[in-house]
């Protein structure tokens, strides 16, 4: 059986990246913006295998080769204030890792929100931004604030997921009319996400904090099993839509629940490069526990299927993964363990994509002041992955990947 057609599309001239220099221009021209710039550099020990963006297999960012002094990141963020109700939202990274720009956007939207009536509020989102899945990534840039690294199921979203549509969100305010819980609707509509879910069939679940940019793409050239694929394209004319549910109580706790399905056509092909699209949905649901003590507790999980049919078969690929993460807040100091495990199955006769692995992360952060920030994170992934036999070697193997940062931020947005 062949490895299923990657998807390598070359960056064209699209809608949404009009729309994006438009968002630009409005924020610039903005009279109350706050903006913010960081820089976060990376001591590393990693005897992992050769790293996702370099086409390799390896289940970390970073890679033995990658062992020393290393870039985290360079963020640049803006914040605007359009009127009253409408403001603009952007973040920008540098990532230092062969992309094929040196800087790309991540997420760059604006947002409507017209004040609350009635004991309800409402908000509308338009551009390109992360969807309400995860309770883990919930710091400014879509970061974590307990570990460097992100879980399995939040390191696949920041690769391959993102709205580039409407977001609308109606919530029902209970803890302001005399009750200790809130409830929100939430519904997406979005397209250019027809390449979600080659990364999982061909790489399988990652751990890291790389975040593919609007338009960016994912390893290398003429790199297998990966390529250089771009996850977020749009060739077969059908949108996608994602629906969910969330709880509050007493902001203490909080549950969600979202159904997401990108619609793709898997029969669909563009044929100038011949891709496919990725028909992936997925149902995900998470708990976060709070205590006014300084302790989290979150709870999450995730379970789909992607597939594709080109002329005369059709490949699927079921994943699933968990994760639990516990935290404690000392003061500016915050310790936090997590444990993960993921899977990817596959009817493609020879296991084409076939994954299944566990991870444990341990991180303990520092917290300087509102510029300085020191983190250090032990992570050990032990996975089995099908194609380590075809170009890698062993398909078992047990990679560990020890990170120091420091990062130092500034500007109006940071008190």
């Amino acid at each position: 059986m062949p490895n299923p057609p990657h998807l390598q599309v070359p960056l064209r001239a699209r809608c949404p990246s009009a729309a994006l220099l438009t968002l630009l221009a409005l924020a610039a021209t903005s009279r109350a913006a706050d903006w913010e710039m960081s820089l976060d550099t990376r001591l590393v020990s990693s005897d992992a295998g050769r790293s996702f963006m370099d086409g390799g297999l390896g289940a970390t960012r970073y890679d033995r080769n990658d062992s020393g002094a290393q870039l985290g990141r360079a963020r640049f963020a803006l914040t605007a204030s359009l009127g009253e109700l409408w403001s603009a939202h952007l973040d920008a990274y540098a990532w230092d890792d062969k992309d094929r720009s040196p800087v790309g956007v991540t997420e760059a939207y604006l947002q409507f929100r017209p004040y609350p009536r009635a004991g309800y509020r409402f908000r509308l989102k338009a551009g390109a931004f992360y969807p309400p899945i995860s309770l883990e990534n919930r710091a400014a840039g879509w970061e974590s604030p307990y570990t460097l690294s992100y879980s399995a199921i939040n390191t696949w979203l920041a690769v391959e997921v993102r709205t580039i549509g409407l977001e609308g969100q109606l919530d029902w305010l209970g803890t302001r009319t005399g009750h200790d819980f809130d409830l929100g609707l939430t519904a997406g509509a979005f397209g250019w996400n027809e390449g979600a879910g080659v990364v999982l069939a061909s790489d399988g679940f990652m751990l890291h904090d790389r975040q593919t940019p609007v338009f960016g793409r994912v390893g290398q050239p003429g790199a297998a099993p990966l390529g250089a694929v771009e996850p977020f394209q749009q060739f077969d004319g059908r949108a996608g839509g994602y629906a969910g549910v969330e709880g509050r109580w007493l902001d203490r706790v909080v549950l969600r629940v979202l159904r997401y399905d990108n619609r793709a056509d898997p029969t669909a092909m563009d044929f100038v490069s011949g891709a496919i699209a990725w028909n992936t949905r997925f149902n995900s649901a998470g708990l976060r526990i709070e205590s006014g003590t300084g302790w989290t507790a979150i709870l999450q999980w995730l379970d789909g299927e992607t597939l594709i049919a080109p002329p005369g078969m059709q490949l699927q690929w079921p994943f699933r993964a968990q994760f639990a993460l516990l935290s404690k807040r000392f003061g500016r100091q915050t310790l936090s363990a997590r444990y993960d495990r993921f899977e990817v199955e596959t009817n493609v006769p020879d296991g084409d994509g076939w994954q299944i692995g566990h991870a444990f992360t341990a991180a303990w952060l520092f917290d300087a002041d509102a510029h300085w920030r020191v983190a250090l994170e032990w992570l050990r992934v032990r996975s089995y992955s099908y194609y380590r036999t075809e170009v890698a070697g062993p398909p078992l193997a047990t990679e560990t990947q020890l990170q120091l940062g420091v990062r130092y931020a500034f500007g109006s947005g940071v008190r």
